[in-house]
């Protein structure tokens, strides 16, 4: 099996560390750290007790590789660029996450713990659910959307690519989410929601106009 790696050693990329550590030991071997991995200045240094390192000091064999990063933008570019590069993205999916019957998952997905992903829903390529979160029967989650903790995306709502969801945030049944739009946190979204538009309330209000 190649080695897996983390890309990010910040709060999430902990967070995840932590994760797998509590999953049982089928899960924690398949998805034992090698390394995190960085761009940025805590490259060359350790994070408890694992080697940050730069990708292109990546010596070993082409590795498996989750986005600890929570920010839709820059989750595709390196998600990309690491791809180009041959690594292959893994789909991690906490022990405790329950998932319904025929759910499509995209490769580089990460299901944090407690979540609950529907029937017949389908979710794109690196996305992030993290803690506590859901996605109802026959949603559909973009690429490289994140949702940030104890989100509900409720049943047949579609979400755009790169859509990022504030903590506490949700959705009303059936309603769309335009590509790289932003939802604030605790936000409740009762209307379809345009591209790239900012999005914050209960009822949630565009602010970027």
């Amino acid at each position: 099996m190649r080695p897996f790696v983390i890309v990010g050693a910040g709060g999430l990329g902990r967070e995840l560390l932590g994760w797998i550590a509590d999953c049982g030991p089928d899960t924690r071997q398949r998805f034992r750290v090698a390394s995190f991995i960085s761009e940025w200045k805590d490259a060359g240094s350790t994070c408890h007790g694992i080697p940050i390192r730069h990708p292109d000091e990546w010596n070993g064999p082409t590795p498996r590789f989750v986005m600890g990063l929570s920010d839709p933008v820059e989750k595709k570019r390196l998600a990309l660029s690491l791809q180009a590069r041959g690594w292959e993205p893994e789909t991690f999916i906490h022990d405790s996450a329950a998932v319904g019957l025929a759910p499509k998952i995209g490769a580089g997905t990460v299901i944090c713990p407690r979540c609950c992903i529907s029937t017949d829903c389908e979710i794109g390529e690196h996305v992030l659910i993290n803690s506590a979160s859901g996605v109802g029967h026959d949603a559909i989650v973009g690429p490289y959307s994140s949702l940030l903790g104890a989100v509900s995306i409720n049943g047949n709502v579609k979400v755009g690519e790169g859509v990022l969801f504030g903590a506490g945030s949700m959705v009303y049944p059936g309603k769309k989410i335009g590509d790289w739009a932003k939802i604030g946190l605790g936000s409740v979204v009762l209307r379809n929601v345009p591209d790239r538009a900012v999005m914050f309330g209960n009822p949630a209000q565009r602010i970027d106009a």
